[in-house]
């Protein structure tokens, strides 16, 4: 399958008939295309690219098929580590594609307060009597 590179989409994207089930992952991301009124829940998928760096295993969101242009769409995150990789030969990229929600970052920030005043509630035992 050819690989367009798309500057405006951060993530990757494939259509759904190029995708197998054993290649979906237990992930989903919100996105809005273009062509989408409202913001779309997609599912992710682990795909493996060959292309001019070689072998890449990648992650991109699954679209339904009739919008299949029979092109791997490349998004910003991927084309930057990619070129990032044709700096330096000699380091290894993990692909990972992420969104924090809201909802997780407030939860992340509320542990990390936790923690600071469990720190601070705990007496210091090594004080002799």
């Amino acid at each position: 399958m050819p690989i367009l590179r798309d500057t405006g989409a951060t993530l990757d994207l494939i259509c759904k008939k190029y995708v197998k089930p054993s290649m979906i992952i237990n992930e989903t991301v919100w996105i809005r295309t273009p062509l989408e009124e409202t913001a779309v829940c997609l599912p992710m998928a682990e795909v493996e690219l060959e292309c001019v760096f070689g072998h890449v295993i990648t992650k991109a969101a699954v679209l339904r098929d009739s919008l299949d242009q029979g092109k791997y769409l490349l998004g910003n995150k991927t084309a930057a580590l990619l070129e990032e990789v044709k700096k330096n030969k000699e380091i290894q990229v993990y692909m990972v594609n992420a969104v924090e929600t809201r909802s997780q970052k407030k939860l992340t920030e509320e542990s990390k307060q936790d923690l600071n005043m469990s720190e601070e509630t705990i007496p210091e035992s090594n004080e002799k009597e």
